[in-house]
């Protein structure tokens, strides 16, 4: 083949990614800003004392609930080795890392997802899981576009991705302290009621 015709293809190449490698660098700035979420510390729940001196029976929720509140709580540490992975991709615009991470980032966010509907089934906690569900379908979606469209070079699809992920991660910091608080009513329920 003439060597010609191969430069010249290899530079077409390059140029391509050129729009891809810009539109992954700029969103930098905007992974930094979703990726700051602060841990809020919470307390172990108390059972107020009656006018009697008799302690009330706390409402227990059923053990479904109880379980899925506790991974729902633990998955929470690994958003930011998410959003940490994400940055060092984007950082270094490097293309095959950010692929695996979005890969990764879906298989954890679709399995801790699985355990949202039996928050929304119940009661005291469906205001919760209809939020989660919410910001987890918004960063899958996102992350999704993100992979999809590296994959077919769609520098503009990659923006758009990062946007949707963005926006879940925000609606998810939202009611973060509300997930740590009932994680932790959660495990006491465990420890003290469910055996």
């Amino acid at each position: 083949m003439d060597s010609s015709i191969v430069a010249a293809a290899e530079r077409r190449h390059r140029r391509s990614l050129r729009p891809l490698a810009l539109s992954v660098a700029l969103l930098a700035a905007l992974l930094v800003g979703c990726s700051n979420l602060t841990t809020t510390p919470t307390s172990t729940p108390t059972t107020p004392f009656l006018a009697s001196g008799e302690t009330p029976k706390p409402t227990i929720w059923p053990g479904s609930v109880v379980s899925a509140t506790i991974a729902l709580g633990a998955a929470d540490s690994s958003f930011a080795k998410l959003a940490s992975d994400l940055q060092t991709t984007v950082d270094t615009a490097d293309m095959a890392g950010l692929l695996q991470v979005t890969t990764d980032g879906l298989t954890f966010l679709t399995g801790a997802q699985k355990n949202v509907p039996k928050l929304q089934a119940y009661p005291e906690t469906k205001a919760l899981g209809d939020a989660l569900a919410n910001a987890y379908q918004q960063m899958i979606d996102g992350l999704q576009q993100i992979h999809d469209s590296l994959t077919a070079g769609n520098a503009a699809g990659v923006t758009a991705g990062f946007e949707q992920f963005a926006a879940g991660n925000e609606t998810y910091g939202a009611v973060r302290a509300d997930l740590s608080d009932k994680a932790q009513q959660a495990i006491f329920m465990q420890k003290n009621y469910l055996r």
